[in-house]
């Protein structure tokens, strides 16, 4: 064992460390905000003639706490309440704004993906309600629906992660563990890296949701987001689940 780790040591082959360029689990005093972190512009369109088409101004961005009170993370997105009828599309973005980064080739993030409440996954009847992570002028990371929602066969609310026809909930890490009642919650620890060399990095954290009726039918959080930069130049690697 000691001869071949000096023999790959010596062949130039040791794997470069990655460097942790941020870190945070938002665990601060509750109603912290965070200056990197940054809300678009809710963009709304009604399935129907009312209630229109249009845009509300950007949310402040904080941490907030499960109900059961184990839990602290950056949310709750997925916009307002637009539409008592339940017809209309709502999309949010977060964004996380990195600056003054060392020279490297590429980026790796880490996060738990907290999908709460009635998600209806691929549903053509309440859904689709999507997610994606994308970089600003880059590579889209992550782009597929989740589902809470049991009603399998009554409403096809299967979720495209991680694989198209899943059943609801599947690939979380955990599920039902933070206290909300309607349709619960699911926690997903998702990765993903990717060829990245400016000084400047900026993630999109988006939704793409349907009914229109706010945050306590349908929303979304995220918890220990880490990013890292590394000197070799990675494939990308489309997001996946991590340990």
């Amino acid at each position: 064992m000691v001869l071949a780790h000096v023999i790959f040591f010596c062949l130039g082959l040791a794997p470069t460390p990655d460097t942790v360029v941020y870190s945070n689990d938002f665990n601060g005093k509750l109603g912290s905000t965070y200056p990197e972190w940054a809300s678009s512009k809710i963009a709304f369109e009604g399935r129907f003639l009312m209630p229109g088409k249009g845009t509300l101004p950007p949310e402040k961005v904080t941490n907030v706490e499960s109900p059961k009170g184990n839990v602290r993370f950056l949310g709750e997105f997925g916009g307002p309440r637009i539409d008592p009828t339940a017809r209309t599309r709502v999309r949010q973005s977060v964004t996380l704004q990195l600056k003054d980064l060392t020279p490297h080739k590429g980026v790796k993030v880490e996060f738990d993906l907290l999908i709460l409440k009635s998600w209806d996954g691929s549903s053509p009847m309440y859904g689709p309600d999507r997610w994606k992570l994308a970089v600003e002028g880059g590579p889209t990371l992550v782009e597929t629906t989740f589902s809470n929602n049991p009603k399998l066969d009554a409403d096809r609310s299967f979720q495209d992660y991680p694989k198209p026809g899943s059943k609801q909930m599947e690939g979380s890490a955990v599920s039902r563990t933070l206290g909300y009642q309607f349709f619960g919650d699911s926690i997903y620890k998702l990765s993903a890296t990717f060829p990245h060399q400016g000084e400047t990095l900026t993630l999109v954290f988006s939704s793409d949701l349907f009914e229109g009726k706010g945050i306590g039918d349908e929303s979304w959080g995220l918890d220990n987001v880490v990013v890292r930069t590394t000197t070799d130049e990675p494939l990308q690697n489309d997001g996946s689940p991590r340990d």
